[in-house]
């Protein structure tokens, strides 16, 4: 009975109570909840159900490279083609630099905007937002595994609007940071080819000089 009577009260403390489940469902408002998952195979069955639901908008926070090429085994480039010109989904990634990344952003750039997160930013988790009403934070185990069920930690889906909120807040914030690193590289790489442009001239300069030196001499 003592057993019974502790399964009874985690489940009515667990519950929603009745007047707010029907206040809910009359207000037509979606109870909120945080979910926790531990299994890979389910995560990404959720993962994917969630993200062809979308409509307006994707932001996904990729934590490591080894990340990106895990999560481009479930959603693809036909996938992400599919969201954006079917449905019109804008999507946005942000995700650490590897030569092999680069070769999958040259094309995915043709439908998504993606940045990458300078190595000081980088995280160990992995965060996907859909149309800002719900999210996915999955923790790094081992970054080393090829599959879900190695890799990953802990992982939480919820549509709670102020956790959402939050991780949005994190994205725009990385987002912004990384658009500034990039235009920062992009305006030193413009610096270091002006310097190389001005060395050039500068040796060619002193090779005419040099050369007309030794003409002068001659005559």
């Amino acid at each position: 009975m003592e057993h019974q009577q502790y399964v009874f009260d985690t489940l009515w403390n667990k519950s929603i109570p009745s007047e707010e489940k029907i206040k809910a469902i009359e207000d037509g408002i979606q109870p909120q909840f945080i979910e926790i998952i531990r299994d890979g195979h389910e995560f990404q069955k959720l993962a994917l159900m969630i993200t062809t639901s979308v409509r307006e908008e994707v932001l996904v926070l990729i934590s490591t490279a080894n990340a990106f090429y895990r999560t481009s085994k479930w959603a693809t480039p036909e996938l992400v083609k599919e969201m954006v010109h079917k449905y019109g989904v804008k999507i946005r990634f942000l995700t650490p630099f590897s030569d092999w990344i680069e070769q999958q952003a040259q094309e995915l750039r043709k439908f998504v905007d993606i940045r990458y997160i300078p190595e000081e930013l980088q995280t160990q988790i992995t965060i996907g937002i859909y149309d800002r009403k719900s999210c996915i934070v999955v923790e790094t185990k081992d970054d080393s595994k090829n599959s879900f069920n190695e890799a990953m930690g802990l992982a939480t889906f919820s549509n709670s609007p102020s956790t959402v909120a939050s991780h949005v807040s994190i994205f725009e914030t990385l987002w912004k940071q990384s658009g500034m690193y990039e235009e920062s590289q992009n305006q030193l790489h413009s610096a270091e080819d002006e310097l190389d442009r001005m060395k050039q001239y500068l040796n060619e300069a002193l090779e005419e000089f040099a050369s007309f030196k030794k003409r002068k001499n001659a005559i």
